[in-house]
Formats: C-alpha cells, structure tokens, sequence
C-alpha cells in the first residue's frame, strides 16, 4: 500500500465512515465557541458592537444545530465501530437539543413567574409608562430593580424600592431606556442567542456578553436623547448595586455588568470604550470568517465524499 493509499484512508475514516458524525459533534462547536470567545473580547462595547457580537454569539449553536441535524440523520452502519457510533451519536446529539429545551423552558417559567408576582402599575409609574406607550408592572420588593422581561411580550417590571429611589426625572430616564429595549426586541434577541449558546454549552459566552453590553449602550443613547443625559445617569446611580449581574437572559437589568463604569463616562463626558485598532479589527474578520467556514462543513464534508469516490 502507497502513500496515496494510505491517504485515502484516512480521509475515508474521518469523512465517510460512521465516526464522521461523532467527531465534528464534539469538535465543530467547541471550536466555534473557543474562536466566538476570542473574538467577541476585541469587540468594542458601544452599539457598534451588536451586529458582530450577535453573529459570534450565534455561531457556535449553529454549528452545534446544524451538526446535530447530520448526527441524527446517520445512516444505518453493520460494523462493531459504526454500531457504537450509531448509538452514540445521536444520544448525544439528542442529550444537547434537550439541554437547550430544557434551559430555554426554565428561562420561560421564570418570566411567567416574574408576570405572577407583579402588580399592574399604578400612581405615577402607571402614568410615566401610559405616556411612553410601555406595559409595566411594579414588583412588591425593597430591591431596587428596573428591567425589561419577557420575549414576546417584552414588559418593564419596576420594584417597590426603585420607585422610591427615583425622582420623577429619573424614572422619565430609566422608562426612555427601557423602552428602547422594548422597540428593539432586545429581549426576545437574547432568548435565542441564549437558546444557541445552549447548543455549543463551552467556552464563557464572551460574545453574548457582548451583545447584551452593546444593547445597554444603545438604550442608553436613545434615552439620553430624550430624557437627558444627567436624568439618566443619576437614575443609573440609583439603581446601581455593587457586584449585580445580568444572569437571566430573559431580563435585562438596568444597572449592572462590568460595562457600568463606561456607561457613565459616556453619559457625563461623551467617552466611549476604545475602539478597537486595524489589527483587532482584522482578527475580528478572521474570527468571523473562520465561524462561517465551520457553518459549512456538513456540506463540506458532503462534497468531499463524492470527490474520495470518484478518485478512489
């Protein structure tokens, strides 16, 4: 047997044969959020930023989608190794579309829950939210918390405890951002970002962080048009409470995330992160373009075969 023999071989094995469909199941995704994670840190945290940070924090479940729908679909195998695979395989392909389902379901019993305990607004939130054309609901708690919730039916839930911290202003401020998370369908955005990154369950989710700093800046430019920069930073102020996370996708807390500090330079002094240089942005293609090429490898792979075929 030659060389080219023994390549062939080899293709065959990792390509046609049934350990085609375990391998990339495994590799593809977790690949594609190694390279999404990388990338999504040269992103800059400004509205610029949505866009890219989407499609990176979109990626890895697609790759993760599209190679379970290829691991799923294999075809029937008589070898010891390829009945393992057969069994495999799509128990394993079946155990991450459940675990996606399974978290996007609790993602979705704690928004009817939020919906549960909440109040319809009344005073002066139910007249602030009437005049912004905003559904909202107050929470009966001392915490200080204002948010948007809910994917289909995006809602500001304001708390006890907020109403009481803010002045009239601010809370004209916290509803104009809030409502630009509402006009944006931010939430319903994060859901499936959220569902996709549950597909490809590695790395840190860097770009989904990302995403959901890029959004915070961009309400936060839409209200300070509107209500006013100082309004809108003395409502963050309020709102702020050290060491708070956004941890629930379906909700988009106000005042929270590593991003706060630049929040508030943007709004008091018209700073901004810092862009990324030339070289950063060519990473940041080259990170992009390397996820699309992963997107394609069932196709790839599809092709490939015919070629081993027709040469061998």
């Amino acid at each position: 047997m030659n060389w080219h023999d023994i390549a062939l071989d080899g293709a065959f094995f990792f390509i046609k044969s049934p350990v085609r469909n375990l391998w990339p199941l495994i590799v593809a995704p977790v690949a594609a959020a190694l390279i999404s994670d990388r990338t999504a840190r040269l992103l800059p945290r400004t509205a610029a930023g949505s866009i890219p940070a989407a499609a990176l924090a979109a990626v890895p479940g697609l790759v993760g989608l599209t190679v379970i729908f290829h691991a799923i679909n294999i075809d029937p195998v008589t070898s010891w190794r390829g009945v393992v695979s057969h069994r495999l395989t799509p128990l394993a392909a079946a155990a991450l579309l459940t675990y996606a389902i399974r978290r996007a379901v609790q993602r979705q019993s704690r928004a009817a829950r939020l919906f549960s305990i909440a109040r319809p607004a009344s005073g002066r939130l139910a007249s602030a939210a009437a005049r912004l054309g905003l559904q909202a609901r107050e929470i009966p708690s001392e915490a200080r918390d204002c948010f948007v919730a809910g994917a289909l039916r995006p809602t500001v839930f304001v708390s006890s405890g907020a109403l009481t911290h803010l002045d009239e202003a601010e809370l004209d401020a916290a509803l104009h951002h809030e409502r630009a998370h509402v006009t944006s369908r931010d939430t319903l955005w994060l859901v499936l970002l959220a569902f996709l990154r549950d597909l490809a369950p590695w790395g840190r989710g860097v770009a989904l962080d990302a995403f959901r700093a890029a959004r915070e800046a961009a309400a936060d430019r839409a209200a300070a048009r509107t209500a006013g920069p100082l309004n809108l930073a003395a409502a963050l102020i309020a709102l702020a409470r050290p060491g708070r996370e956004a941890t629930d996708a379906a909700v988009l807390p106000m005042a929270c995330g590593d991003n706060f500090r630049w929040r508030m330079l943007a709004l008091l002094d018209g700073s901004s992160p810092p862009s990324p240089s030339r070289s950063e942005w060519v990473k940041l293609a080259a990170g992009l373009s390397f996820s699309a090429v992963l997107l394609t490898w069932p196709l790839v792979q599809l092709r490939l075969i015919e070629f081993l075929c027709i040469i061998h």
